[in-house]
């Protein structure tokens, strides 16, 4: 861009003036190559490769768009371009942001650095240039205001980061020229890095207020903090009032918006709630997914977003109860219904170890387990027979739970292909959803509830084939020792059935009644034979093999395996040597617990007669009665206690006639109060 130096007054423009942003390269070669009255070329007086073109002669619509788009008007751009000259960076400022440090020792961000450099030097040169007014007429042959209307384009065309009004640059108590001139290079930091300065909060006449900038905050994060969640503009309007009131400056919503991002992690959680800090502010743990099988499981329930219909309704969706193992998010095992519920739970973890049997040929049981608190109390004893760590999820945590963002992805990439897909959820955008139009019109040819069922089968077959081969080859490089096992007991929770009704035991053992068959269960162990009239039993049993069976407790705290009760023949002739030897074991069972009875019956016997011995007195007739019911005729529990052990018998004869003594004295005593409150004559 080249002004004729005979007349000041022809502009001409290269072609770096006009390509690409006003024409292309080829469109400015064909009207060189013409050369008309449209089109005014001359040669470059510095390049004479250069060719220019008179701007005068241009067409008018090609002189509007050149205008635009040098900001307006091409002749105040090719003005200003001598004032962009006189510009020089300041190495002086450069130094300053570069060295500056605010709060915990930070440093300026690189690109605020090179920001306030600029913006010093371009601070520099108009103090230099409006200290000398015929520099300015003179040299750039500018009016004063011609030169601030300058001014203010470049600072706008070049991104300097300085106020583009006269005001506000120059001409206010707190313009950015005055702060400069006060504060030099500071004065242009951002109160975010620790200029208090320019700070938007706790102005006062005076400059800056640390008191009033900490009471104006502690407003605007009390009104952020409020449940009904008020937006910056509805905090500006609320906050101001209280500010205009103290006789504080107000502040604007954008000032507030700032300060409420700056100190939302102390915000959120009463704004928003507990889970939305937990998932946003809280810090996360970064986890890795575990190298084998079995090592994690994880399950939850989905409301499938397949619809079905019953003939009366259209819009019926069911419920898919999902076992993922975490190791490649595989799902082991999974169940269908109509709503969750701790059934269909079961159903989907019995599913998912009978698929381990299936695919690696025996019951293994998962090392950790985690779900939702869904049932936890009813559900806690089944996880605990199936895991061998059992994990709920913390509460208000969704992302501890890793099979959530695999329903909305089994969801995007199965069921969307289906034609009766329902959408993602009743929260997400309305453009990620189908038409609802299109769906009503194809309503009547939706699928029933078993078509659903089959739908669900086969898009999770397809899931389980794509996974399969990096499953099993997982598996085979698994530590042998790390592939457990369920235990007999275990595989009856699992895949056993719960008796309807409640039992207690009988002298014959659990008598209950499956399939229209009265059966009695039984067990040699001492424990469960102790509950026999403290307690009832709840039968676990599995339909295909009744010979075992698991009893539970009422309160799931106690379980006991018990066996199908084998009935012996009742004559010689109809009695099997197994049947013999079973009976054998019922008759030793019974004399180790009559044993056990004695023994227990000895016991009591002596820590009665320690207690009674000082306690009792013969003077009372109520505590002699009692004397003589807790103690035997002779009052030697003890003796018999140590007869019972096999102890060895008084040797001494002296001894043994203190003993008799003893014996006597007791024997007299005990016949003289009964003497004395009988009187015989009336039996004579």
């Amino acid at each position: 861009m080249v002004k004729n130096e005979k007349t000041h007054n022809e502009l001409y423009l290269e072609r770096i003036d006009l390509v690409p942003h006003i024409m292309s390269y080829d469109a400015f070669i064909k009207n060189n190559q013409r050369n008309g009255q449209y089109w005014n070329m001359m040669q470059n007086p510095n390049d004479g490769r250069i060719p220019m073109v008179k701007f005068e002669t241009m067409r008018p619509s090609l002189k509007q768009r050149i205008n635009d788009h040098y900001n307006g008007n091409v002749y105040n751009h090719l003005a200003a371009a001598p004032i962009k000259k006189l510009v020089q960076i300041d190495p002086h400022a450069e130094q300053f942001y570069n060295s500056y440090r605010y709060g915990n020792n930070q440093v300026l961000p690189v690109e605020h650095q090179h920001r306030y450099t600029i913006a010093a030097s371009w601070l520099n040169m108009i103090i230099t240039v409006t200290g000398d007014k015929n520099f300015i007429k003179k040299e750039l042959q500018l009016t004063i205001d011609q030169f601030w209307q300058n001014i203010y384009v470049l600072i706008k065309t070049e991104n300097v980061e300085l106020p583009t009004s006269y005001a506000r640059l120059v001409a206010n108590k707190d313009s950015a020229l005055k702060k400069y001139k006060e504060s030099k290079y500071e004065s242009l930091i951002d109160w975010r890095f620790g200029n208090k300065n320019s700070a938007k909060l706790g102005k006062t006449s005076d400059g800056f207020c640390a008191q009033l900038e900490d009471q104006q905050l502690a407003i605007i994060r009390k009104l952020a903090r409020l449940h009904v969640n008020f937006n910056p503009v509805e905090i500006e309007s609320f906050a101001n009032d209280i500010f205009h009131k103290q006789g504080w400056p107000t502040v604007s919503a954008g000032t507030i918006a700032n300060r409420i991002k700056e100190h939302l992690p102390s915000i959120i959680k009463d704004r928003n709630g507990k889970k939305v800090y937990n998932n946003k502010v809280a810090m996360q743990v970064s986890r890795q997914r575990p190298e084998y099988p079995g090592y994690y499981w994880t399950l939850d329930g989905w409301t499938v977003e397949l619809l079905y219909q019953d003939g009366s309704k259209y819009d019926n969706r069911l419920v898919m109860v999902v076992v993922l193992d975490v190791m490649n998010n595989y799902p082991v095992g999974y169940a269908i219904g109509e709503r969750e519920n701790t059934e269909l739970i079961r159903m989907a973890l019995r599913n998912a170890v009978i698929h381990m049997q299936q695919l690696f040929g025996a019951v293994y049981r998962p090392w950790q387990l985690q779900s939702d608190r869904y049932g936890i109390k009813n559900l806690t004893p089944f996880y605990n027979s199936v895991t061998h760590l059992y994990t709920p999820a913390a509460v208000g945590n969704a992302k501890s739970k890793v099979i959530e963002p695999w329903f909305n992805y089994f969801n995007k990439k199965r069921c969307k292909k289906q034609f009766n897909w329902s959408g993602h959820n009743i929260t997400s955008r309305p453009g990620n959803q189908p038409n609802t139009e299109k769906l009503n019109e194809i309503k009547k040819s939706f699928p029933d509830k078993q078509g659903v069922i089959d739908q669900l089968n086969r898009l999770m077959l397809q899931e389980r084939t794509e996974l399969l081969p990096a499953y099993k080859e997982a598996w085979m490089a698994m530590p042998v020792q790390d592939q457990i096992t369920l235990t007999p007991e275990d595989c009856l929770v699992v895949f056993g059935r719960a008796h309807t009704e409640f039992n207690h035991i009988s002298g014959l053992g659990l008598i209950v009644t499956i399939g229209g068959k009265k059966l009695t269960f039984d067990s040699f162990d001492p424990a469960f034979r102790a509950l026999q009239f403290s307690t009832r039993f709840q039968l676990i049993y599995d339909p295909e093999d009744l010979s075992q069976a698991l009893a539970v407790t009422e309160d799931g705290k106690q379980r006991f395996m018990l066996h199908n009760k084998m009935k012996v023949g009742m004559g010689f002739k109809n009695t099997t040597p197994e049947q013999l030897e079973y009976r054998q074991r019922i008759n030793d069972f019974n004399r180790q617990r009559k044993e056990e009875i004695v023994q227990q019956n000895l016991i009591d016997d002596a820590i009665i007669a320690d207690v009674i011995e000082n306690t009792l007195q013969l003077s009372n007739d109520d505590e002699t009665a009692l004397k003589l019911m807790l103690t035997d005729q002779y009052g030697q529990q003890k003796e018999r206690l140590q007869d019972a052990k096999g102890l060895k018998k008084l040797e001494n004869k002296k001894a043994a006639a203190e003993q008799s003594a003893a014996q006597k004295s007791w024997d007299a005593q005990q016949q003289e109060y009964l003497n004395s409150k009988t009187d015989l004559s009336q039996y004579l």
